[in-house]
């Protein structure tokens, strides 16, 4: 269902909304790779998952943790150089530009109002982050926000 949504956001962002360009773009394809990865974590498949998010690795430049939790509507935009922590997570459409880093920020940590801790971003719906930012910490990015090329974020937006 994820994957599905992800199609449909590379299908929208394209001006001719061509349903055939997200098959032949790579960055769709690391998010295929993503996804699948995630997939085989779920299974407690641990080994081929680090294997798929390896290869993910190697082939487009795109580290994307397997633990990482991101909802339908991702998009990759020149995906090269995107890293992506274990627990970062997103609450729905996410278009990240090369270069992106997004992760914990280490020793710091937050309560949510059910009492889980978390160390890792949560990114709300519509978020926008470009070139070369970096978003680090237990923070929030809320819905429609956009990180501009080259900001570090290490408050809530």
């Amino acid at each position: 269902m994820r994957l599905w949504k992800d199609y449909k956001e590379f299908v929208i962002r394209r001006e001719r909304k061509n349903w055939l360009s997200p098959l032949f773009n790579p960055c769709f394809h690391s998010v295929c790779l993503y996804r699948f990865s995630c997939f085989l974590g779920r299974l407690h498949l641990f080994p081929l998952a680090k294997l798929i998010w390896y290869i993910n690795r190697l082939l487009f430049c795109v580290d994307i943790d397997w633990r990482s939790d991101l909802a339908g509507g991702l998009v990759l935009v020149h995906g090269l150089g995107i890293v992506v922590g274990g627990g970062v997570s997103s609450k729905g459409r996410l278009t990240i530009y090369q270069g992106v880093t997004i992760g914990g920020n280490e020793g710091k940590s937050r309560m949510d109002a059910d009492g889980k801790v978390w160390y890792q971003p949560l990114l709300e719906d519509g978020v926008i982050i470009y070139t070369n930012a970096c978003v680090f910490g237990p923070i929030v990015i809320h819905e429609g926000s956009v990180v501009k090329a080259g900001k570090i974020v290490s408050k809530d937006l």
